[in-house]
């Protein structure tokens, strides 16, 4: 019994997952008795699809509004070239059935500099959440990466840790969705503080990926700064394109 209950669940993710893969990222689903209806299950097979749907970063729940589906689709930036947000990043490789964490090296409230301030569009000096990490894929190190978040926004993120946690799911569950993206890529020689923690060589190339996720107003949500190897993200392309075209550059365009 045991045994058909959990695939009935997972039946169920797996429709819900096929159903909702063309629509617009955050549709809203059904409630639970309408997805009862629709799917001919009980609600306790609702209840845990959604769980199941809700730990793998598919959709994201608030109490009161409902679920909504988040899903690995890629926006457009205003210049309609295809953005992955850093949460279509995480959800990504989770779906692909791969594993991805962080190291902390830095979590607290500071002030914004110029830069950062410019990108979220707050005054010099006002507060910020910043996050600095580095990222891994199947315990393979793959960038070094800063986020910066306006403090007040959310000042929960202080009380997380975000080894094993997804940023932007995190923020997505206190209401403020990432919706598109503005990228800036550039290659440059690494400094010392990016070749020691990345393991490069003096003065080898990296690519620095400055990025502005906006909300689902259009208005700065994130500002983040994140550093790979460029001879590794060339590799990765080409082994990419090899397998699937549409997915290129699935991980590393969006570090």
């Amino acid at each position: 019994m045991a045994r058909k209950t959990e695939l009935l669940y997972m039946k169920l993710c797996h429709q819900l997952m096929s159903d909702y893969e063309n629509k617009p990222y955050y549709s809203p689903l059904p409630g639970e008795r309408e997805l009862c209806e629709i799917y001919k299950v009980s609600r306790p097979t609702v209840r845990k699809a959604l769980e199941v749907l809700e730990s793998e970063g598919c959709i994201v729940r608030f109490a009161g509004k409902g679920a909504f589906f988040i899903g690995n689709k890629q926006e457009e930036s205003e210049d309609e070239n295809p953005v992955s947000t850093n949460i279509a990043f995480y959800n990504q490789v989770r779906l692909r059935g791969d594993y991805t964490r962080s190291k902390v090296l830095s979590q607290k409230v500071e002030t914004a500099d110029q830069e950062v301030a410019e990108a979220l569009q707050i005054r010099q000096g006002d507060r910020v959440f910043y996050l600095e990490r580095l990222r891994y894929i199947n315990e393979e190190l793959w960038s070094i990466s800063d986020a910066y978040i306006t403090y007040e926004k959310c000042p929960e993120l202080m009380e997380y840790d975000f080894t094993e946690r997804s940023l932007h799911n995190t923020l997505s569950n206190y209401g403020h969705v990432p919706s598109k993206a503005k990228r800036h890529l550039m290659i440059r020689k690494a400094d010392d503080y990016e070749s020691f923690n990345l393991g490069l060589e003096k003065d080898a190339p990296v690519c620095v990926a400055k990025t502005v996720t906006m909300d689902t107003t259009g208005k700065p949500l994130e500002y983040s700064v994140s550093r790979s190897d460029a001879y590794r993200m060339s590799i990765e392309l080409v082994q990419q394109n090899k397998i699937k075209a549409d997915e290129t550059a699935a991980y590393t365009n969006i570090m």
